[in-house]
């Protein structure tokens, strides 16, 4: 024991007059190496104190090395560094090395709130608020009601990101108070966590200036019908913020589905024929979300001058759904207000018009939604098939059909999802006698089609149509026969499996293991041996999937495969299997030199009773994702029997994503 001290004392002495060197990368050399050293608790003293120094790199880096040793021992040195009031940047590296411990520094917090301390305890606040840990709502609600107002108003800011309803009753008196600091962010709060027991004591706040406008958006947040009438006359507050954010908050209302009827009611009734008017200005805003929101509401009212604006909003790449929303409830009450813009010379706004179209199913827009099914855009012809298919109309079958054999496999996949909407109307002899069709196109959608509505009486000639010339029209064919549920599938899929495509092999392959009969299994195991890849891992998870003995013994033969894809398929499929040699079989590739044939093992192996002990060794495998899937079966399957291991992982592997998976559990 005193060799140890002494050995300390005079590492820490060596330390100490290194970080003295003005030399940064002497000093930053010196930290790194604080790693190896086997005197943990003399390690995290002395990275605790290199954040007391002046350069930056030299603190990240003794920020990184403690987040790498994570223990209770870093926790309490890095709290106990807030309270150093003479060095800002030891205190803030120790701030952000405690946010990065995430949920396992909330215990600690919460003893060290309880200090006279005010920095302490704003820093405190500050750490669970951004950790967002479950289990310290008690601190933020306990701060709620700190003397210092600094601590007040950080805990009210974070505990509404919680968004946690027992907060309302403390959150209401102090917006109620006298200090108009902490009552905006009550009220900030309270629109937050979107309680509507808030609404009367908000509703009440409307009358203080001072709070008028968070007020309005929190009510917006809210949404509670009842004050819609509330806010509504704010319209024309003489202050332009007001009604900007009076202006929002309708639209919000919109947004968490108050009718639209309602909304129109509650601004007529109040503004009459002002009410256009008021909110056309806006709509010029250069704040776009007032812009946006007024654009929105005057669509709501029917004013069809800010069509080309919302069509505009629509067409950007990830359109707002409030903005699709208001174009739909157009296109239903009003859809002749929609119609020249089918003409438009935008084929963005022409898609959009087809996908609004879709969604108001009006008979009104028939007529041009037909046309576009010849525009030259294919999304367009692809958008256009889809909205007419929503009509339910019979006429407009025979105006789809021809984008079955569109040059375009999108347009051609458009239009057979349209064609199985209208199932009902389409004659099934006229399809199946497309199979005889000179273009190869015809007859693969013809084929697809078939499938997708389950044409049982055209399975004898879709068994014919597997000895079509085209590759395409057999794979096909073969995917037809396995959506129709018949016993004579099976006799028609089984040639097939002797393509002499693979991929019409690997197809059949698929199709034959998702019948339910005993008759499938030995064609797959026979496809084992397969000259192509990809047909054998066909088989190999067809095997898999029909759950017989029988895939067994073939399924271990094929870990012999030369393709690791194939190898890595017969393992995952042999996890199917609750069977000794299967068990055996799997634990020896737990010593393969593959990662990925290790890590699928795993997996397998999961099914398995007490094989946590054969799993624990690769929690230290030399890939991470090998460590990683261990930890997910361990942590998923054997939680109770592996909790220590899973906790040394959590607070040791050098990987993060491990680490952090490991933490995952720990936490369920």
């Amino acid at each position: 024991m005193a060799d140890e001290k002494k050995a300390a004392a005079v590492f820490q002495s060596k330390f100490n007059s290194l970080m003295k060197s003005d030399d940064v990368e002497v000093r930053l050399d010196a930290v790194r190496q604080l790693i190896k050293l086997k005197n943990r608790t003399l390690a995290i003293a002395l990275l605790i104190k290199s954040l007391e120094d002046d350069n930056w790199r030299i603190r990240k880096t003794a920020v990184e090395l403690l987040l790498a040793i994570k223990s209770n021992a870093v926790i309490k040195g890095l709290i106990s560094t807030l309270k150093r009031e003479n060095n800002a940047n030891a205190r803030n590296s120790a701030l952000e090395a405690l946010i990065s411990l995430g949920h396992t520094v909330t215990g600690h917090l919460k003893k060290a709130y309880n200090t006279p301390n005010p920095d302490v305890r704003k820093f405190v606040i500050d750490i669970v608020g951004r950790t967002k840990d479950p289990k310290a709502l008690p601190v933020l609600l306990k701060a709620i009601e700190d003397k210092d107002d600094n601590v007040r108003s950080s805990a009210i800011e974070y505990l509404c990101d919680f968004r946690d309803k027992s907060a309302v009753t403390s959150l209401i008196p102090i917006m109620k108070g006298v200090n108009t600091w902490l009552a905006y962010h009550a009220v900030d709060g309270l629109g937050k966590i979107g309680d509507a027991r808030a609404v009367d004591a908000l509703v009440s706040a409307l009358h203080r200036k001072d709070l008028r406008k968070p007020v309005i958006k929190a009510l917006g947040q809210i949404a509670d019908p009842e004050s819609l009438t509330k806010i509504a006359p704010f319209l024309k507050d003489g202050l332009k913020t007001v009604q900007e954010e009076t202006i929002i908050a309708i639209k919000q209302f919109y947004e968490r589905g108050i009718s639209e009827d309602i909304i129109i009611k509650t601004i007529n009734k109040i503004h009459g024929s002002e009410a256009v008017s008021l909110l056309a200005h806006h709509a010029k805003s250069e704040k776009t979300d007032v812009m946006i929101a007024s654009t929105v509401l005057l669509g709501l009212l029917r004013d069809k001058s800010v069509l080309p604006a919302l069509l505009e909003m629509a067409i950007e790449e990830e359109p707002s759904e409030i903005i699709i929303k208001t174009l739909v409830s157009i296109s239903k009450a009003s859809p002749d207000f929609l119609i020249p813009f089918f003409n438009s010379k935008d084929l963005y706004q022409r898609r959009v018009i087809c996908g609004i179209a879709a969604k108001a199913a009006s008979a009104a827009f028939q007529d041009h939604l037909i046309s576009l099914l010849k525009d030259e855009d294919g999304h367009v012809r692809s958008s256009a098939a889809i909205a007419l298919s929503t009509l339910d109309n019979p006429e407009t079958v025979k105006h789809i059909k021809p984008l079955m054999f569109d040059r375009y496999e999108d347009v051609q996949e458009a239009a057979l999802k349209a064609l199985l909407r209208l199932e009902k109307w389409l004659d099934t002899d006229e399809i199946t006698a497309s199979l005889s069709d000179k273009n190869p196109v015809v007859r693969k959608s013809s084929a697809v089609l078939l499938g997708l509505i389950g044409a049982k009486k055209a399975i004898e000639t879709l068994g014919a149509a597997l000895r079509d010339s085209d590759v395409r029209v057999r794979t096909a064919v073969v995917d037809a026969l396995s959506r129709i549920d018949t016993p004579e599938s099976i006799k028609y899929l089984m040639p097939a499996l002797s393509d002499e495509s693979p991929e019409v092999r690997k197809s059949a392959a698929m199709a034959i293991s998702m019948i339910d009969s005993e008759e499938v299994v030995e064609p797959l195991i026979f496809l084992l041996n397969d000259t192509n890849v990809f047909v054998r891992v066909a088989a190999a998870k067809g095997l898999g999937s029909t759950r017989n003995k029988k895939a067994v013994e073939p399924l271990i033969n094929l870990l012999s495969d030369t393709s690791g894809f194939v190898k890595a398929a017969a393992i995952k499929e042999l996890g199917n299997f609750k069977e000794k040699k299967v068990k055996e079989v799997l634990r020896r590739l737990l010593k393969d030199k593959d990662a990925e044939i290790r890590a699928t093992a795993i997996e397998s192996l999961s099914i398995f009773d007490g094989i946590f002990r054969d799993l624990i060794p690769l929690l230290k495998d030399n890939a991470w994702s090998v460590r990683k899937k261990a930890v997910d079966v361990l942590g998923k399957f054997f939680k109770s029997e592996s909790e220590k291991y899973l906790k040394d992982t959590a607070e040791l592997d050098e990987d993060y994503q491990v680490r952090e998976t490991a933490e995952r559990y720990l936490a369920i």
